[in-house]
C-alpha cells in the first residue's frame, strides 16, 4: 500500500551544494537544509546615571518581540555579576522589525524604561561558521524615565543550525516554557558508558561453620552488584561444590563493588548470615582472550554477631572462586535482530573503522495529537546507533516540525541497524510526573545502503495495534554511509574495509564460550536497566521510558498472522524450487524428445571423463596465463563497482523497510484479519469467552495445516535417520562389501576409486534423463524402498 511505503523526497541539502556536485554534498551540515535563525545574545545591563540616581533597587527585564513571539529574562536565574548570558533564536522570516526592551520589574506593571529597534534587513549582519563569534557591544537604551541611563551589553547576527549557539539557544517556539524546563527542549548529545559481563563463579567451599555447631550448615551464595542479587542453590554440606556462574552486567569504570555472602538455610524465617566477603571490581580479573580466570582461595569473614562474645577469629571458611571481568564479550542491550554494535568491551579486540554515518533529521508531518490533547504534539527525535544517543531540539506545538540536524557515528559493521524514535515532550509543562509518549519508530538497517550515496525519503511511522496497521506521521531522513577515499588508486580504502565481509560478526569469546540465549536475555534486561541508570544522570536526563522503549525488544508471542506469514514463507521457497526442478525436468527428463537427454548426457561425460584431463594440461602450460588474465578481470570488476558507488552514478535502489504483504496486514477491511491483530494484544483473561471460542476454532483450523506440514517433515527426516542406522549395522555393510568387493577391486585395480566415483555419477545421469527406450513411468526400488522405511508416526496416538 503506498502510505506504507518510503516516499522519495527533493530537499535542498546544503544549500543545493549537491545538485553542483556530482559526488554529493561534502560540508558539516550537508545532508539537512539550511535553516536562518536570527540571534539575539543578551549579556548584562547596567544604569550609568549619574546626576538623578535611582532611589530603589533596579531589577531589569529584556524583553525582546519579533512578529507575534516575544522572549524575556525575567525568569532567567542572574549570575553574580548581574549577567544572563542567554541566546535567543528566532524565525528570520517572521517580522521586518527587531525590538528590545528594557523594563524594570521591582514595579508591579514592569515599568518600561527603554527600548531599542533594529531593522531586520538593514542593521544586522550575518555570521558562517567558521567565521568568529560576533563580538558583543553596549547598545544605549533611550530611556523614557528620569534617573535611568541604561545600557545593554549583547550581540545581534543571523546564523544557521551550525552555529556554536544552536544548542544552547532559547528558541522563540518555546518562550512559553518556564526557564526550569527550557534545558528539556535543547538538542543533547549522550554517551551511554559501555558495558561489561562480571563473572562470578562459585566453585565450592571448604570448613564452612554454621552458627550452630551441632549441625551441618545448608548453604548457598550470594552475590550483589548495585541492587542486582543472584544466588546459587543450596547444599547441605560443610564442603559444598556448587560450579555455578554468576553473572552481572557493569558499566565502564568497573568502580562498584561486589558483596558475597554465605547463608545457612534453616527453619528460622530468616536464613542465618555465615560469612561475607567484599571486593572491588577494579582487582578482578580482567580477562581480554576467550577462556576463564584462575581459581583462587579467598578467606570468608564471619557475618553477624559472633558468639561466644570475646571471640577473635576471624575467619568463617573459605571460597574458592573465580572472579573476573570478561572484557572480551560484546553486552547486548538490544535484541539481536535489531543490534547496532557488536563490539567487545575491551578496545583493543575493537575491528578497524569501515566509514562513517551521517544522519539528517529533517522533520516529520501529519504528527497526529495526543488523546485527550487540545495542542499538537512538542515532538522531538531519538537517534541510536551503538552507545551514541543524539537528541534533537523539541519543537513546541507544531504537528510538522523541522529540525534539520545533523550527526554522525562510526561504522564498525555495516550489517547493523539505525534506529530514530520520535517523542512528545511531556516535561516543558508538567512536573516530572507524565512520561513522554512516543510516537512510533523507525529503524534502517545499514546492509540496505550503498557507500557513499544519500538516501532521501519520507519515512512512515507505523504503529500496529488492535485496530490494524496505521502511521502516525511521516520523519523526513537524508542518510548516507560515508566511505573513506584509498590511499592508492588500485586498492580498498583501508585493510579493515576489504576483510569486513569475511571477518567474525561477534568476538570469539561468543563462539568458544557461548552464553546460551535465555541468559542472554536475562542480562539483556540487567543490560537495559544499567542504561537507564546512567543516562538518567546526565543533564538534562534521556528518560527511562525513552531508553527501554528505544531498547524493546522484538515481540515473540504467538501470532496467528506471524505463522500464517512464515509458513507462507516456507511455501514460496519450496515453490521456487519446485518451479525449477520442474522445469529442468520438464525440459529434459519428461519429454519425449531424445536430443536434450543426449546433450546432458553428453555434458556430464565430458565434465567427468574429458575436463579433468584437459584441466591438467592447462594447469601446466596455461595456468600463469590464466592467473593474470583472471586476476586482472577481477581487479577491474572490483575497482568498476567501487569507483560506480564512491561517484554516485546513477540513482541509488529504493529503500524497502517494510512489506505489507509479506506481514500479511494488506487485508485493513477484513473483519478476521483485524481480530488476528487484536488477537496479539489481548490478554486472554480480558476477552470474552466467545471470542476465544472463536479464536480457538480459528487456531484448529489453521493448526492443522502446520501439524500436516510439520508431520510430513518429520517422518521424512526419520525415514532418512532409519536408512542411515540401517546402513550402517553390521549385517548390511558385510552383505553389501560381499556383493560389491568383486567390481569395486576390479574397477579400482584397472582404474582408480576416481574412476568409480564418475562411473555412478555417469550411471546416475544416464538413469535420471530417462531416455525413452528405457523410461519406466511407476515409481523406482529405491523410492518404493524409501517409503517402507519405518517412522515414528504410528506412535503418535
Amino acid at each position: 500500500m503506498a502510505e506504507f511505503a518510503v516516499k522519495k523526497i527533493s530537499p535542498k541539502l546544503g544549500g543545493e551544494r549537491g545538485t553542483r556536485n556530482p559526488n554529493g554534498p561534502t560540508s558539516s551540515h550537508d545532508l539537512v537544509e539550511p535553516m536562518e535563525f536570527l540571534y539575539v545574545e543578551v549579556i548584562k545591563t547596567i544604569n550609568k546615571s549619574v546626576l538623578n540616581p535611582i532611589t530603589h533597587a533596579c531589577k531589569p527585564i529584556v524583553e525582546i518581540t519579533l512578529g507575534n513571539y516575544q522572549s524575556s529574562t525575567r525568569d532567567l536565574p542572574v549570575g553574580p555579576n548581574g549577567a544572563w548570558n542567554q541566546v535567543f533564536a528566532f524565525d528570520k522570516s517572521t517580522a521586518d522589525v527587531l525590538s528590545v526592551a528594557l523594563k524594570d520589574g521591582q514595579f508591579p506593571n514592569n515599568t518600561l524604561i527603554g527600548k531599542q529597534n533594529f531593522k531586520v534587513a538593514a542593521d544586522i549582519p550575518s555570521r558562517v561558521p567558521p567565521d568568529a563569534r560576533m563580538a558583543p557591544q553596549w547598545y544605549p537604551i533611550p530611556s523614557t524615565v528620569e534617573g535611568y541611563h541604561m545600557e545593554l551589553l549583547m550581540s545581534v547576527w543571523f546564523g544557521t543550525q551550525a552555529d556554536e549557539v544552536y544548542s544552547n539557544a532559547w528558541f522563540a517556539d518555546a518562550s512559553t516554557v518556564s526557564a526550569s524546563r527550557e534545558k528539556n527542549t535543547r538538542p543533547k548529545l549522550y554517551l551511554a558508558p559501555r558495558l561489561c559481563y562480571v563473572r562470578v563463579t562459585i566453585v565450592s567451599g571448604h570448613d564452612l561453620i554454621a552458627n550452630d555447631r551441632d549441625r551441618t550448615p545448608n548453604v548457598y551464595v550470594s552475590a550483589t552488584l548495585d541492587q542486582v542479587r543472584l544466588k546459587t542453590k543450596p547444599i547441605e554440606s560443610k564442603n559444598p561444590s556448587w560450579n555455578q556462574d554468576l553473572i552481572f552486567v557493569a558499566s565502564e569504570s568497573l568502580e562498584g563493588t561486589v558483596k558475597i555472602q554465605l547463608w545457612d538455610l534453616n527453619k528460622d524465617p530468616h536464613d542465618q548470615c555465615i560469612g561475607t566477603l567484599e571486593t572491588k571490581l577494579s582487582e578482578m580479573t580482567a580477562v581480554k582472550v576467550p577462556g576463564a580466570a584462575s581459581t583462587l582461595f579467598y578467606d570468608i569473614k564471619p557475618g553477624g554477631k559472633i558468639e561466644p562474645e570475646g571471640d577473635t577469629r576471624r575467619f568463617a571458611g573459605r571460597l574458592k572462586m573465580k572472579l573476573a571481568t570478561d572484557q572480551s564479550y560484546h553486552v547486548f542491550d538490544e535484541c539481536t535482530q535489531y543490534c547496532s554494535d557488536y563490539r567487545a568491551f575491551a578496545k583493543g579486540l575493537w575491528p578497524g573503522t569501515l566509514g562513517k554515518l551521517e544522519v539528517g533529521i529533517l522533520g516529520a508531518t501529519g504528527l497526529p495529537r495526543a488523546k485527550n490533547a487540545l495542542k499538537d504534539r512538542n515532538a522531538y527525535v531519538v537517534a541510536k546507533y551503538g552507545n551514541k544517543w543524539a537528541r534533537t531540539r523539541t519543537v513546541v506545538n507544531n504537528k510538522s516540525p523541522k529540525w534539520n540536524e545533523q550527526y554522525s557515528w562510526d561504522i564498525y559493521e555495516k550489517c547493523t541497524v539505525l534506529t530514530l524514535g520520535v517523542y512528545d515532550n511531556q516535561q516543558i509543562f508538567s512536573i516530572d510526573k507524565e512520561n513522554d509518549a512516543p510516537v512510533g519508530k523507525v529503524r534502517i538497517p545499514l546492509s540496505l545502503l550503498q557507500w557513499n550515496r544519500i538516501y532521501t525519503g519520507s519515512y512512515p511511522i507505523l504503529v500496529l495495534g488492535k485496530e490494524g496497521l496505521k502511521t502516525t506521521g511521516e520523519i523526513q531522513l537524508a542518510v548516507r554511509c560515508a566511505c573513506p577515499p584509498p590511499t592508492l588508486t588500485f586498492f580498498p580504502p583501508s585493510y579493515a574495509f576489504a576483510t569486513a565481509p569475511f571477518r567474525l560478526l561477534l568476538p570469539k569469546s561468543h563462539y568458544k564460550s557461548p552464553i546460551s540465549l535465555p541468559q542472554i536475555d536475562r542480562l539483556r534486561e540487567l543490560a537495559v536497566g544499567v542504561n537507564c541508570q546512567n543516562l538518567a544522570r546526565t543533564e538534562p536526563p534521556l528518560r527511562n521510558e525513552v531508553v527501554k522503549d528505544m531498547l524493546s525488544p522484538k515481540n515473540n508471542n504467538f501470532s496467528m498472522r506471524k505463522t500464517k506469514a512464515n509458513v507462507d514463507r516456507l511455501y514460496d521457497f519450496f515453490t521456487w524450487l519446485s518451479s525449477k526442478y520442474g522445469r529442468l525436468d520438464a525440459e529434459v527428463r519428461s519429454t519425449t524428445d531424445n536430443t536434450p537427454k543426449w546433450i546432458t548426457f553428453a555434458v556430464c561425460f565430458c565434465v567427468l571423463w574429458l575436463l579433468p584431463p584437459l584441466t591438467l594440461w592447462l594447469v601446466v602450460y596455461l595456468y600463469p596465463y590464466c592467473l593474470v588474465s583472471f586476476s586482472v578481470y577481477v581487479m577491474i570488476k572490483v575497482l568498476v563497482e567501487y569507483y560506480k558507488t564512491r561517484n554516485g552514478t546513477g540513482p541509488p535502489p529504493p529503500l524497502v523497510l517494510f512489506d505489507v504483504k509479506l506481514s500479511r496486514l494488506e487485508k485493513l477491511d477484513d473483519t478476521q484479519a483485524l481480530d488476528e491483530i487484536a488477537e496479539e494484544f489481548d490478554a486472554t483473561s480480558a476477552v470474552d469467552p466467545q471470542v476465544l471460542k472463536m479464536r480457538y476454532d480459528r487456531l484448529k483450523a489453521s493448526g492443522a495445516e502446520v501439524m500436516v506440514f510439520s508431520g510430513e517433515a518429520a517422518s521424512q527426516f526419520e525415514r532418512f535417520h532409519a536408512l542411515w542406522m540401517l546402513c550402517t549395522s553390521n549385517n548390511v555393510v558385510l552383505i553389501c562389501v560381499l556383493a560389491l568387493l568383486y567390481p569395486v577391486l576390479l574397477v579400482y585395480y584397472y582404474f582408480s576409486l576416481e574412476s568409480l566415483v564418475k562411473a555412478f555419477i555417469t550411471v546416475f545421469v544416464f538413469k535420471w534423463v530417462n531416455f525413452t527406450f528405457n523410461r519406466l513411468d511407476l515409481p523406482s526400488a529405491f523410492k518404493n524402498f524409501f517409503r517402507r522405511l519405518p517412522n515414528k508416526e504410528h506412535l503418535m496416538m
